[in-house]
């Protein structure tokens, strides 16, 4: 049975290939290679640099970076949003621009995010706000929306940076608002003046379908 071949000697193999690789291109050959586990895959970024010149990370930020800007270029609409969450009563809220609720009522059995303890239900109520505005997007008929989310959970304003080794458990409502084309800027406030606060912690709920979708962008004045 034959040795595993090494990074290093993939890479060298395929030296001039790799360099002309987009970065899905090298993701797709670094798992192709064997390379598909966490030290596997950072040994074999090693291998790209030290014997191709090629710099995964950089690459790939600057691919985010570009995705970014087209992704604003396409905004002509944005939204603001409120949002927050008390775990000691499992609850959520989010509040529009003119700070009246939007939607808000208990966290659901089948919320992933959401396991009972307080930074999942910011995350999870974060994420709610994401997918709120991708449903305005598509109600004035857009691909893409500009989303201000306001909260008092300041861990979540790493959200804002386009570093992939940034962000801690942030990096989530980040990728969530990438894949939904939504445009996010993680702004922080302080809680007693977070109006999303007050609706999280008495009783009934407001479905985000009640609302006039529509009514809650603005367009973007160019």
């Amino acid at each position: 049975m034959m040795a595993k071949k090494t990074a290093k000697q993939v890479v060298a193999e395929g030296s001039e290939k790799v360099k002309g690789m987009t970065v899905a291109d090298l993701v797709r050959f670094g798992k192709e290679s064997g390379f598909d586990s966490r030290a596997g895959f950072a040994s074999y970024k090693k291998a790209l640099l030290e014997v191709a010149g090629v710099n995964f990370d950089e690459l790939n930020a600057t691919r985010r970076q570009i995705k970014a800007e087209e992704l604003k270029g396409n905004c002509n609409h944005r939204v603001t949003f409120f949002s927050d969450a008390k775990a000691s009563h499992d609850r959520f809220a989010i509040c529009g621009a003119d700070r009246e609720v939007v939607w808000y009522g208990r966290f659901f059995d089948n919320d992933r995010d959401y396991n009972g303890e307080q930074s999942t239900g910011e995350m999870a109520a974060a994420k709610k706000a994401v997918w709120l505005a991708s449903k305005v997007a598509e109600a004035i008929g857009e691909s893409a929306i500009m989303l201000t989310l306001i909260v008092d959970a300041e861990w979540l304003c790493w959200a804002n940076s386009t570093n992939p080794k940034v962000g801690g458990k942030s990096k989530a409502l980040r990728e969530a608002a990438q894949r939904l084309n939504v445009d996010l800027t993680v702004q922080h406030i302080n809680g007693t003046s977070n109006p999303a606060d007050s609706w999280t912690t008495g009783r009934g709920f407001k479905k985000w379908s009640d609302n006039d979708l529509v009514a809650l962008a603005e367009p973007i004045k160019n």
